[in-house]
């Protein structure tokens, strides 16, 4: 690590095998690697505009394997992250956008993470007024993306959002007012995975229903056990089309009915 920080634009080559070797073991010796993943994060932040794009991919991966394995706190890393999204590698910022969405959905999976979600809202509102418009645009559009998800579906997510109304990039303004006019619930390209498993969770039902209640009487040669399975799945099937449609219908109201002053907010618009 100290060669290539010396040297940032020509790393050594067998530097990434041994950083994926150490990497993997590390977790094997916490003591001995106690200090690697905060190396690893001050190189890939200090030196991203000079790494090469390699190095910078490589140390990203090593670091989410770190902390996968327990050794990063995930809040240090994902600030870390969203600190890392003014570099010009856009590569590297596509993986970091996909890193920071699937990190925070999957910490508040089983159970809302109110310290992880309140740090991280706060350190976007910094992000958002740093002189970067790059990384201020990633980091509202991770915010954004993680509103329209329903992870971080609350008012505190939209008045942060809606403080990019007065930031000094014109282009985020713009993405926070039609965010507010409801355009984050539009589906985006290639990312309508979710509506997608409804329409097929929603087609298993009717194809089970289709099978129990069929209209040639085929289901009555059938042997009892086998039409009592397919009506427990079809049970399971249906309760879970239901939960999902109750889900979005709870979640489809405007972001502006969460504003704490929309009135004020409407105010200093009009003045700017």
């Amino acid at each position: 690590l100290a060669l290539v920080e010396q040297q940032p634009g020509s790393s050594p080559a067998d530097f990434l095998p041994l950083l994926s070797f150490v990497s993997h073991i590390a977790a094997c010796f916490p003591s001995l690697m106690a200090d690697l993943p905060e190396g690893l994060g001050r190189l890939l932040e200090e030196r991203h505009d000079v790494l090469e794009p390699a190095v910078r991919r490589a140390l990203l991966q090593a670091l989410v394997l770190l902390r996968n394995r327990g050794m990063v706190p995930p809040l240090a890393l994902l600030q870390r992250c969203f600190r890392l999204f003014r570099c010009r590698d856009k590569t590297l910022r596509a993986r970091l956008y996909a890193y920071v969405v699937t990190d925070i959905k999957t910490a508040n999976r089983k159970a809302r993470d109110q310290p992880l979600n309140r740090a991280l809202q706060n350190h976007v509102i910094h992000i958002l007024q740093e002189p970067s418009s790059v990384g201020a645009k990633y980091a509202l559009r991770a915010m954004i993306e993680l509103y329209r998800r329903q992870v971080w579906r609350d008012a505190k997510t939209v008045n942060v959002i809606a403080s990019a109304l007065f930031c000094p990039h014109p282009k985020l303004r713009i993405a926070a007012l039609h965010f507010l006019l409801g355009a984050h619930d539009a589906p985006h390209d290639g990312e309508d995975s979710e509506e997608e498993e409804l329409q097929e969770a929603r087609g298993a039902v009717s194809k089970l229903r289709e099978q129990l209640g069929g209209k040639d009487g085929s289901h009555e040669s059938r042997p009892g056990r086998c039409v009592n399975k397919k009506k427990r799945k079809l049970q399971r099937a249906m309760r879970s089309t239901k939960s999902r449609g109750k889900a979005e219908a709870a979640a489809s109201f405007a972001a502006l009915h969460l504003l704490h002053d929309p009135f004020t907010l409407a105010e200093k618009l009009f003045a700017e």
